[in-house]
């Protein structure tokens, strides 16, 4: 009998400890969990699953199934365009939940995420911001799922977007144990993986889609999982000076190359190492460059790191691990 990782969704086998689902001969009748899931839940020892994610093929599963709804989450960190296109391909029913509140500095309001998203993003009244952590408008969801007689539901985002987190939430909150491996590192999930939780409606945790264009691309994954914040952010900010910059650990570098003064603020993870430099200091210009001119209030987003506020007008150069990181869009602020 065929038997799956309930935390990853891999078929469990013990023929190659290479490829997912991997369990020891010994062990595999009376396991639950392939070996890399226990490790990860057990003892914090993260890896990434060599497999490719077939995102279309979800895509077209999900919109084959006539009875189902589709719950995307959003990480309120990196709200990009990508979103926008993949949110598009979907045709079921959807609903949007905008996560990580709890990480998100209190100075943002929530009607000010809400709009933006609907404003340049996705334009729905089914929007909530939530918080699986802080138990924050999970309810409210799960009411407004249960008002509209939803039958299935399948839960999608792109990786580190919180679904795990947020599907565990909901499993505690009905009394069922928590199963789902939960890490910040791509590719958890490797498989659907369905929890009937009543009579009426049965939950499908999906494998997280892959931005080719976020920093767990380029940066290995051990450092990844220390680069996303844990709590509450408190938000950086910098007057730099013309000839100046801010470099962040050994992963970006910011430069003002107007005549006058900016102002940056860094909404990412807090913990980590700023410093601000003079222009002549070349450290992390080795690093692809992008130049940006700046015309208002401006977030530069590095993609699965935060954004940057930029307040006035002027140019900036933005070195990163890989060009492809950053973007802009107007200021949510």
């Amino acid at each position: 009998m065929t038997k799956k990782c309930i935390g990853c969704g891999s078929i469990l086998q013990s023929d190659n400890i290479n490829k997912d689902g991997f369990v020891k001969s010994s062990v595999i009748d009376k396991s639950t969990y392939c070996e890399r899931c226990f490790k990860i839940k057990h003892y914090g020892e993260y890896s990434v699953l060599d497999k490719k994610i077939d995102t279309d093929g979800i895509i077209r599963n999900i919109n084959s199934d006539n009875i189902s709804s589709v719950v995307f989450l959003v990480d309120a960190l990196t709200m990009t365009d990508t979103i926008k296109k993949y949110i598009n391909k979907f045709k079921n029913n959807k609903y949007i939940l905008i996560t990580k509140k709890d990480i998100i500095p209190k100075s943002i309001k929530e009607k000010k995420l809400i709009d933006y998203f609907k404003n340049n993003i996705y334009n729905s009244d089914n929007i909530l911001c939530i918080s699986s952590v802080k138990n924050y408008n999970i309810d409210k969801f799960v009411n407004m799922v249960t008002k509209d007689k939803v039958r299935r539901l399948y839960i999608v985002g792109f990786t580190n977007s919180g679904k795990s987190t947020f599907l565990n939430h909901i499993l505690t909150s009905l009394s069922k144990k928590p199963i789902i491996t939960t890490s910040s590192v791509p590719n958890t999930t490797a498989s659907f993986i369905t929890i009937k939780l009543n009579e009426r409606l049965t939950i499908v945790d999906t494998p997280g889609f892959i931005d080719d264009n976020a920093i767990y691309n380029f940066v290995d994954y051990s450092s990844v999982v220390k680069l996303y914040p844990k709590k509450e952010l408190r938000v950086k900010t910098f007057q730099v000076r013309s000839g100046y910059a801010i470099v962040v650990n050994d992963i970006l570098r910011i430069e003002n190359i107007s005549d006058k003064y900016n102002s940056f603020s860094f909404y990412m993870n807090d913990k980590l190492r700023y410093e601000k430099i003079k222009s002549k200091n070349e450290k992390l210009t080795i690093l692809p460059s992008s130049t940006i001119d700046i015309t208002s209030p401006t977030d530069v987003i590095i993609n699965g790191l935060g954004f940057i506020r930029v307040s006035k007008e002027g140019s900036i150069k933005v070195y990163t691990v890989d060009s492809r990181l950053v973007t802009k869009r107007s200021s949510m602020i």
